[in-house]
């Protein structure tokens, strides 16, 4: 998403609008961990449980320092100013599975968690 969102520079979507994230290695890990464990027909919910808005993420990119490219923004128009996205945990997940991920947030992927 960001690296799409540099490229193009300003982009139609709400700025406010929630995204959950994992990083791939993550994710990859999870489904490992799960198939160890031979759970079949069950669903279970991979995210790093910090949410953040689109705008909170481009603010990280910016505050990391590590792309060349500046994003402009966002623009609200019709149509993308309606639900603004769900905040998802997955403590059961990793209290069932007993998994952590490498990367506990999007910030701390990025190296500017505080």
């Amino acid at each position: 998403m960001h690296l799409y969102y540099l490229k193009v520079g300003t982009i139609e979507a709400n700025p406010h609008h929630i995204v959950n994230l994992i990083h791939y290695e993550d994710a990859a890990s999870l489904s490992v961990e799960i198939l160890k464990k031979e759970l079949r027909s069950r669903l279970f919910l991979g995210c790093d449980n910090h949410p953040v808005s689109r705008q909170e993420v481009m603010d990280l990119v910016a505050k990391s320092g590590k792309f060349d490219q500046t994003f402009v923004g966002f623009t609200v128009t019709a149509g993308t100013d309606g639900l603004l996205g769900k905040k998802l945990n997955n403590s059961r997940t990793r209290e069932e599975i007993g998994w952590e991920p490498k990367y506990t947030s999007f910030a701390h992927f990025l190296g500017v968690a505080s």
